[in-house]
């Protein structure tokens, strides 16, 4: 087994076992948090999952080499553009730099978003929508074809990215973990700094 991780001290390590198992169905997955990233081969059948609230997971799959990726980060970018995780610019660069590592070709990557809610129904500065529409721009940039996305709304959401690109993302329904979320995105309001809107493009985006 082969796994590629990016922590939150952006420091980028290969396992030969996961760091952090979350079981989702009854499957052992690796768990990710905020400012980390994971890529995994599909061969060694070990799914990828997060808990998203304002935050956003850009999944990425390779269809020929089966290799997929999930990242989570917390803003779009820092104004020093800072070398972390925590940021979606340094997230996807750093993710897809490690992919191509492994093989993998642009050409043959496809994407999948999720998160971005309104957990804190604020829509004068709603990061969840930032973090969205910055995932979508970046991958429009990349000329990475977006296949589907699970995002927006006002509730956390549970995902995972399982072997083949299937992916399953299911809505938190349990109050204490919705109160766990708001109180992060709550942290997350106070140092989330003024970034340019960027425009909304849904072409060709389907649900999960």
């Amino acid at each position: 087994m082969k796994i590629i991780k990016g922590t939150v001290d952006s420091k980028v390590v290969t396992l030969s076992r996961p760091d952090a198992v979350k079981y989702i169905q009854n499957r052992p997955t690796l768990g990710i948090i905020g400012g980390e990233f994971a890529i995994t081969y599909d061969e060694d059948d070990m799914p990828i999952t997060t808990l998203l609230g304002s935050c956003v997971a850009v999944m990425l799959y390779d269809s020929v080499s089966r290799i997929k990726g999930m990242n989570h980060f917390l803003l779009p970018t820092s104004c020093a553009q800072g070398q972390s995780c925590r940021f979606g610019l340094y997230a996807m660069e750093t993710m897809l730099n490690e992919m191509y590592k492994l093989g993998c070709r642009k050409e043959n990557i496809t994407a999948k978003i999720a998160g971005g809610a309104n957990i804190l129904h604020d829509l004068s500065d709603n990061i969840g929508e930032r973090n969205v529409l910055f995932a979508r721009s970046f991958c429009r940039s990349e000329g990475i074809r977006i296949t589907a996305e699970n995002v927006l709304g006002i509730n956390g959401r549970v995902v995972m990215l399982d072997n083949g690109f299937k992916t399953i993302a299911k809505t938190v329904a349990n109050r204490s973990m919705e109160e766990r979320l708001a109180q992060s995105d709550r942290a997350l309001a106070k140092k989330v700094e003024k970034t340019e809107k960027l425009p909304a493009d849904d072409s060709g985006v389907t649900l999960f």
